[in-house]
């Protein structure tokens, strides 16, 4: 999104980050047209406030009506005290679990914090209708606009699956499903593992890829369960994966999955699901849950199927249907990739994105 927007000749384009973290400095590498600046801190969890509103007085200062794009309203909030004394547009993108997490709460602090930073933000973007319907709920703010996150059709692509495969020493044979995912329980890892053991008399040839790392102790839950169920031959558990290697696995997989759960007493949920349409871009269908921000993602029927979490039976039913029925298979994958295109490429996201920066300076 950063790149799209400061081709825009019109745009001077600078990003604010952490000091120096792992995903950036592969990027620093780069000849970029836009600029990173550092935000140094050494306690973010307990002064991330104080250090934003340090780093950007500045900015903000020395700026002509500057746009600020801010991915998370507890970054906004170190803003909000300067929006009387700066003229500057504020931009705040939530993407759900920020938001979910705040529904567990008694009234508090936090929440109130929450409610001032979205009232006097400029604009305020959710990514998912889901995410929307929940922040309006806390907020009482009627204005909040959904844009989805982007695909970058240039990072995933429909490409060789029989050489994807050899990379990953798969057979040509296999029948595969992947789930690309942070491993923690709301995932529903476990639920397609016991839905793979109620066909894989059926479909001898299946095989389940999960990649991703975190929580250990779900990891050894979920190979203990493998082994309970017989199912070691068919669970292949290859942790943490590369931003460069994820177009490869999404190519080698047949079937996109995740069994998300419903949002837990803490409150986290799913609030978009890139990897479906990460997933779709590669001409893959998917499968997901009635959960969360995942029904945005996932049209029932037309890019990929949609269960209830939680049911391995429900889940075991639609695998076999997608691997037995050919013709909805190719309606789901052909639709997937159309759909990527028409409503998720980087210039239709990003479009709109553009026509607030636009809006801003034609109304000023």
């Amino acid at each position: 999104m950063t790149e799209f927007l400061s081709k825009n000749n019109e745009l001077n384009v600078d990003v604010f980050v952490k000091k120096r973290g792992g995903i950036i400095l592969p990027i620093m590498e780069k000849n970029l047209p836009y600029r990173i600046n550092f935000i140094r801190g050494r306690d973010w969890s307990k002064y991330k406030k104080w250090y934003i509103q340090f780093s950007l007085r500045k900015y903000v200062k020395s700026k002509d009506r500057p746009v600020i794009i801010s991915s998370n309203w507890e970054l906004s909030e170190g803003l909000i005290s300067y929006k009387n004394k700066y003229n500057f547009c504020l931009v705040t993108v939530l993407h759900g679990l920020e938001v979910t997490r705040l529904e567990s709460m008694k009234y508090s602090k936090r929440i109130k914090n929450f409610i001032i930073t979205i009232n006097n933000s400029n604009h305020v973007i959710a990514v998912s209708d889901y995410t929307k319907n929940k922040a309006e709920l806390i907020s009482g703010n009627k204005l909040i606009k959904t844009i989805p996150n982007f695909v970058n059709t240039n990072n995933f692509f429909l490409g060789d699956q029989k050489q994807s495969r050899k990379k990953y020493g798969f057979n040509q044979s296999d029948k595969i499903l992947l789930t690309l995912s942070r491993l923690v329980r709301r995932k529903g890892h476990e639920v397609v593992i016991k839905a793979i053991s109620l066909i894989v008399k059926k479909i001898p040839q299946i095989k389940y890829v999960i990649a991703g790392s975190g929580e250990k102790r779900y990891e050894e839950d979920l190979k203990r369960l493998v082994s309970k169920l017989k199912l070691d031959k068919n669970i292949f558990f290859i942790g943490y994966i590369d931003e460069d290697k994820k177009n490869d696995l999404y190519n080698a997989c047949d079937i996109y999955i995740m069994n998300s759960h419903k949002t837990n007493k803490e409150g986290d949920s799913e609030g978009f699901g890139i990897t479906f349409l990460e997933s779709n871009a590669c001409g893959k269908p998917i499968i997901g849950t009635n959960s969360g921000g995942i029904p945005d993602a996932i049209k029932h029927r037309e890019n990929g199927l949609l269960i209830e979490p939680n049911q391995p039976l429900e889940t075991a039913e639609a695998i076999f249907e997608l691997f037995d029925n050919k013709e909805l298979y190719d309606k789901l994958s052909n639709n997937g990739l159309r759909r990527i295109k028409e409503h998720f490429s980087i210039e239709k996201i990003g479009g709109k994105y553009l026509e607030i920066i636009s809006d801003h300076y034609n109304n000023y």
